[in-house]
C-alpha cells in the first residue's frame, strides 16, 4: 500500500469513526438534530466505507501493527474467518474492529471500536469549534494496549517504568520506549548545535517536579485509559507559557479562532524527529494538546509515514 493509498485508508477510517460516534452522541435520524448540524456547517458523510468488510484493509491495519512493534507482535494470519495476531504470545482478533483476545471475540459489540484516525487532522476552523464544544473520542478497548505494554492494572504498569530525564525534563517512562527517547534527545541535541530555535526551546523546558510522562489515569472526560497511563506518553512543558495556550481543556473559555501563533509549540524539526522515531504530536490534533507526544508507530504508518528507528 503506497503513502496515497494509506492516506486514502486511514481517512476513510476517520470518517466512519466520525459518523459512528455522532451517531451515538447526537442521533442520526432525528430531523431536528440534522438541521443543526447543517447550520453549524458539518455532516456526517453518507458514503463512508465499512472497514469490517473490506479483508485487504484489516490485513494492513495487522501489518501495520506487526511493522510498529517487532519485538512485540507477530503471527498475522487469517483464523475462523477473521484477521489475528499475537500481542506478546496473545492472540487477538480484528472483531468488527475491536481488536479482543478470542475469549471476548463473540461479545464485540459491548465494546467501542479501535481508535484509528487522520494525523495530522485536517479539517475546518467551524469542525474544530465543533469538537470543542462537544469532545468525541474512539474510546476503544483498553485489552490490546493492556497486553502489548504488559500492563492490566496500576501495579503492573508501575513496575515497568523507569526514571528519565529528557533534556533534563524529570519523568517516569515504559521501559520499552526509553531507548527509542534516547534516540530522539540525541538527536535533539545535535540539531540544536546548529539551530537557535531549538536551543531556545530546549531552554525554556519545565525541568523540575512533578514529571510529565507516567500517569495511571483516564482522558478527561471519558472512561478511555490514558497513554500515559502505560509511560508511553510524555509532556514537554516550558517553565512559563507567557499567555500562550497549549491543552485545549485548558483553553475551553477561549472562544476565538485557533492561530497556532497563540499557542506554545515545539519548533518544526524536534517535532519532525519525534515522528520520525515512532511518536505522534498533540498539535496536530483535532483536540490539540502542543506540549504532548506519545508512542504510536502504527498510526504513523498507516497515514503514509516513515519510521527510521
Amino acid at each position: 500500500m503506497n503513502r496515497k493509498s494509506k492516506r486514502f485508508f486511514i481517512h476513510t477510517v476517520t470518517l466512519f469513526i466520525i459518523f459512528t460516534f455522532s451517531c451515538l452522541l447526537f442521533g442520526c435520524n432525528k430531523a431536528e438534530q440534522g438541521q443543526e448540524q447543517e447550520e453549524d456547517g458539518w455532516r456526517p458523510s453518507a458514503s463512508t466505507l465499512a472497514i469490517e468488510d473490506d479483508l485487504e484493509a484489516q490485513h494492513q491495519i495487522f501489518l501495520a501493527f506487526a511493522k510498529a512493534y517487532p519485538d512485540k507482535i507477530s503471527g498475522v494470519e487469517f483464523i475462523n474467518d477473521d484477521w489475528t495476531m499475537l500481542v506478546n504470545g496473545r492472540r487477538f482478533y480484528y472483531a468488527h474492529g475491536r481488536f479482543l483476545p478470542e475469549a471476548l471475540r463473540g461479545d464485540w459489540e459491548k465494546h467501542n471500536p479501535y481508535d484509528f484516525y487522520e494525523y495530522p487532522w485536517t479539517g475546518t476552523e467551524v469542525q474544530r469549534q465543533i469538537a470543542f464544544k462537544y469532545p468525541v473520542y474512539s474510546s476503544g478497548s483498553s485489552f490490546l494496549f493492556d497486553t502489548l505494554y504488559e500492563s492490566p492494572e496500576e501495579d503492573a504498569s508501575w513496575d515497568l517504568q523507569e526514571k528519565y530525564s529528557f533534556l533534563g525534563v524529570k519523568m517516569l517512562v515504559h521501559a520499552h520506549i526509553k531507548p527509542k527517547l534516547d534516540v530522539v534527545q540525541e538527536q535533539i541535541r545535535a540539531a540544536a548545535k546548529t539551530d537557535k530555535t531549538i536551543n531556545k526551546w530546549i531552554s525554556e523546558l519545565h525541568t523540575g517536579a512533578p514529571g510529565y510522562g507516567w500517569n495511571w489515569r483516564v482522558i478527561a472526560g471519558t472512561n478511555r485509559r490514558s497513554n500515559h497511563s502505560y509511560g508511553t506518553a510524555i509532556d514537554l512543558l516550558p517553565v512559563n507559557l507567557n499567555g500562550r495556550l497549549t491543552y485545549w481543556r485548558w483553553n475551553e473559555k477561549e472562544k476565538k479562532e485557533f492561530n497556532i501563533d497563540d499557542y506554545y509549540t515545539p519548533p518544526e524539526k524536534v517535532i519532525k524527529l519525534f515522528e520520525d522515531n515512532g511518536f505522534i504530536w498533540g498539535g496536530y490534533w483535532e483536540l490539540i494538546d502542543t506540549m504532548h507526544f506519545e508512542y504510536r508507530p502504527e498510526l504513523l504508518l498507516l497515514n503514509g509515514y516513515e519510521i527510521k528507528q
